[in-house]
């Protein structure tokens, strides 16, 4: 187990891109701040950066430049592909609602969800929804946008400074080399919330070196006597000598859980490939929203806000049943493998009446990213091109785990786009 890891991070003035990133958290995450062992919200401004200025009614040379590319850039797109759909008609879809340019940006700035990551501008869903009810963005489009999105991020980096809080000290991961977690070769990680008023809670993790990326799999929430509410964890890596590294995805962006006291759950699925952070680099973790058990909050089960049951059930039937009974079952749905069964259990895949279906279905797309499908933890985990820790691996064969990939693929693809 990790030692006692430092409070709450506090005083990163001296660090500009530290605090830039801090001020995005700040500004477009609606953030509370813990206060005698409970949440008290934060004297917020609305992300209007672009609309108010300095608090004096002039514009910072990169707000200028973050306006003119939103107007001339990106709005014109949003216009001709987007606002049929998302200008209010239906007002849980209705990020470009507005009568003018301006408010239609402050509306897509501030929607929940979040679908503009000033830290990691690529992975925003904006650009990486693709095609669904609508087309997917062209490639000139989605240059435009993101270049939009990055004058955003820059306009606020400089707009002032911010002391988020929400955060865990620095940790060196414990990599796992051979064996099942907990074993003296595969340690879990205990990051500890002491410092975030949750004393005896913490994120668990088992760590692995994939390549040059960090690698963790049976990811989880633990609470202690308070239990724990939190929203938004992101990752962050902390390179020796050089900027900081955000988890590029964001694949955590709509987590919400909400774990009654002793309780645990996975986070996310519990596994994620972080690409571009190293796993012999410190990583700290940043939350949106941490604090107690909130009863009644909506959030939790499954570790994600929304809608998180399977949409293409006759999809993952044809597609994807036969291939996951055949390679995955013996250990996922059976009594051969309870650990494997406890992380992912697709008991009944095969089943034909629905509601059994169903039910292996849902735990399948919890292990989904849909940033990045091809990083799925279901698609990372056996691949013999991949040096996990994961018992099968289609015996070393890589033409057995591509033809079970592209078996799988077309209900994943479906599922992504019925997002």
């Amino acid at each position: 187990m990790l030692g006692a890891l430092p409070s709450v991070k506090r005083g990163l003035s001296g660090l500009q891109s530290r605090k830039a990133m801090l001020d995005t958290l700040l500004k477009h995450l609606p953030m509370v701040r813990l206060s005698a062992g409970a949440l008290v919200a934060l004297a917020l401004t609305a992300c209007n950066g672009l609309i108010d200025g300095n608090g004096t009614g002039t514009l910072t040379p990169e707000q200028v430049a973050a306006r003119s590319a939103w107007t001339n850039k990106a709005y014109p797109h949003l216009q001709q592909q987007c606002v049929g759909c998302h200008s209010g008609s239906e007002t849980d879809i209705a990020f470009l609602a507005g009568g003018d340019a301006l408010a239609v940006r402050e509306s897509l700035m501030t929607f929940n969800v979040q679908v503009v990551n000033l830290d990691a501008p690529g992975s925003s869903r904006l650009l990486t929804k693709g095609a669904h009810a609508g087309p997917a963005l062209t490639a000139e489009e989605s240059a435009d946008i993101l270049e939009w999105v990055q004058k955003e991020r820059d306009a606020q980096g400089g707009a002032g400074s911010a002391d988020a809080g929400l955060e865990t000290g620095q940790f060196q991961p414990l990599l796992c080399t051979s064996g099942n977690p907990g074993d003296p070769t595969c340690p879990v990680n205990h990051v500890a919330l002491d410092g975030l008023g949750l004393p005896g809670a913490s994120i668990d993790l088992v760590a692995q070196q994939l390549g040059s990326t960090l690698y963790v799999t049976d990811l989880k929430l633990t609470a202690s006597v308070d239990g724990v509410y939190l929203e938004h964890p992101l990752f962050v890596s902390w390179p020796a000598g050089a900027q900081e590294v955000p988890d590029s995805l964001d694949r955590f962006f709509n987590v919400k859980m909400d774990e009654m006291p002793m309780a645990s759950d996975s986070i996310g699925g519990g596994t994620a490939a972080f690409v571009g952070m190293s796993p012999n680099d410190p990583v700290s973790i940043h939350f949106k929203v941490i604090g107690k058990y909130m009863a009644g909050s909506g959030g939790g089960s499954g570790g994600t806000g929304g809608q998180t049951g399977c949409r293409q059930l006759a999809s993952f039937k044809t597609n994807a049943a036969g291939p996951l009974q055949n390679n995955c079952a013996n250990c996922h749905a059976g009594n051969a493998n309870q650990s494997a069964k406890s992380a992912m259990d697709i008991t009944g895949v095969n089943a034909q009446d629905d509601a059994t279906a169903q039910l292996a279905c849902n735990q399948v797309r919890t292990r989904i990213n849909f940033q990045d499908t091809n990083s799925s933890s279901f698609y990372i985990a056996p691949n013999p091109g991949q040096a996990t820790n994961h018992p099968f691996k289609f015996g070393g064969v890589q033409a057995n785990f591509d033809n079970f990939k592209a078996a799988i693929d077309p209900w994943v693809q479906a599922e992504k786009t019925s997002q």
